[in-house]
């Protein structure tokens, strides 16, 4: 029984602390609206940073090149998938309407910037 007591006391542990984490909210999900987008610029060939609502920011990483060559005066083509809202990669079809056409995007990756994040941008990459 001596044997069994440490066992019994972290198997009663482990399942207190189960209901804890299971009660952990799932983090909020950042959506905006295409409609509420109002600039873009080019960070890198990989990187679009986007204005929406007049204080926020995303940062959209592609999976390729896309934007080489691409400049903050390059049109955007946006479709999204289904509906106004972009929540994740898949929702947003982007293209960079360039001098040789429309270049394709694939996204990667999608993030709302933080206001300490944004302030940090250099001035030349804020949209």
């Amino acid at each position: 029984m001596t044997r069994l007591l440490p066992l019994l006391l972290a198997v009663t542990a482990l399942s207190a602390a189960a209901p804890a984490l299971a009660a952990d909210p799932a983090p909020a999900r950042q959506c905006f609206r295409v409609s509420q987008m109002n600039g873009h610029t080019v960070g890198d060939p990989k990187t679009l940073y986007v204005g929406v609502a007049r204080k926020d920011v995303y940062r959209i990483d592609m999976a390729g090149a896309c934007l080489a060559g691409a400049n903050f005066g390059d049109p955007l083509v946006i479709e999204s998938r289904g509906n106004d809202f972009i929540c994740q990669p898949i929702d947003l079809d982007l293209k960079v309407a360039g001098a040789i056409g429309l270049s394709p995007c694939i996204v990667n990756k999608i993030t709302k910037l933080t206001p300490a994040q944004i302030a940090a941008l250099p001035p030349k990459l804020k949209p």
